[in-house]
C-alpha cells in the first residue's frame, strides 16, 4: 500500500503493496492498477463502478459493494457478465425481469468467479455486513463512450413527461398515471447515484417502491405499476440530477 492510500476500515486487515510501473515510452499503451488498493480505499463510493480497462468490446470494472445491498434489481442486455470477488463475500439473487419468480442465488467468497446471465435480473447483498472488492468483466455498452460529453443541467421542476417527484425526509414520492408511489429515500438516492454515474446506461433497473428505469440509448422508459412512458434520456437525467442535488442539501 502506498503512503497515499488509506483503506476503508472493512479492509484494514489487508496488507497491500502495489506494483510499480517503469514504462518510459508510449505510456498510452500500458496500464497498471492495484485492484485492492483502488477498490478498498476509504473514500471509494459503493455501487458506482469505475472502468479500469477495456479490450475488444469488453470492459474491466472495479465495483466496491456496500455493506448492505444493491439499490435495485439490475438486468444486463449486452451479454453475460462475470464477477470476480477480490476480497469479501456476497449473496447474489436472481429472478425474472419485472416479475416475482426467483431462480435462486450464489453465495460467493474471496477468489470466486461467477457468471451473471444476460437478461436475468440480479441483485447483490453483502454476505457478512462488510464491504467487498470486485472486478467485473462486462460487455461494452456503446453509449458508455459518450458519458461526460453532454452538459447535464438540473431540472428543478422534478417532472419528466407524466412523472413527477417530491422529496421528503424519509421517502421520495413518484406520481404518474394518477397514482402516488413512495420510494425509500436512502435506497432511491443510492440508485440515482449509480444511474447518474453511467448516465442511465445500465440496462433495466427495478427500484424499491415500484419505479423501473429501462435504458434504450437516447431514450429511457420510466414505469410504475399501471403506467409507462418512453422519454428523452437527457431530460430524465436532468430531473435525476436535480433530485440528487435536493437530497444532498
Amino acid at each position: 500500500m502506498t503512503d497515499m492510500t488509506v483503506l476503508h476500515e472493512d479492509f484494514a486487515h489487508l496488507k497491500v503493496r502495489p506494483g510499480e510501473s517503469h514504462i518510459v515510452a508510449r505510456p498510452e499503451l500500458f496500464g497498471l492498477v492495484n485492484v485492492i488498493a483502488f477498490g478498498g480505499a476509504a473514500d471509494r463510493p459503493t455501487h458506482v463502478p469505475s472502468e479500469l480497462g477495456r479490450t475488444r468490446g469488453v470492459s474491466l470494472q472495479e465495483s466496491t459493494g456496500a455493506a448492505d445491498q444493491l439499490p435495485f434489481w439490475n438486468t444486463n442486455y449486452d451479454g453475460d457478465t462475470y464477477l470476480y470477488i477480490v476480497e469479501g463475500s456476497v449473496r447474489i439473487e436472481f429472478k425474472e425481469i419485472g416479475g416475482p419468480a426467483r431462480y435462486g442465488h450464489y453465495l460467493a467468497r474471496t477468489g470466486d468467479l461467477f457468471r451473471i446471465p444476460d437478461q436475468v435480473a440480479h441483485r447483490t447483498f453483502s454476505a457478512d455486513g462488510r464491504r467487498r472488492i470486485t472486478l467485473e468483466v462486462v460487455p461494452d455498452n456503446p453509449y458508455w463512450a459518450t458519458i461526460g460529453t453532454r452538459e447535464i443541467v438540473a431540472d428543478s421542476s422534478l417532472r419528466a413527461g407524466g412523472f413527477s417527484f417530491a422529496v421528503f425526509p424519509h421517502q421520495v414520492i413518484v406520481s404518474a398515471g394518477g397514482q402516488a408511489h413512495p420510494l425509500p429515500r436512502p435506497m432511491f438516492a443510492a440508485a440515482l447515484r449509480a444511474l447518474r454515474k453511467y448516465e442511465l446506461h445500465l440496462g433495466h433497473n427495478e427500484l424499491d417502491g415500484g419505479l423501473i428505469v429501462h435504458d434504450f440509448g437516447d431514450e429511457v422508459e420510466l414505469s410504475v405499476p399501471g403506467h409507462a412512458e418512453r422519454l428523452n434520456g437527457l431530460a430524465v437525467l436532468s430531473v435525476f440530477q436535480a433530485l440528487l442535488d435536493a437530497m444532498a442539501s
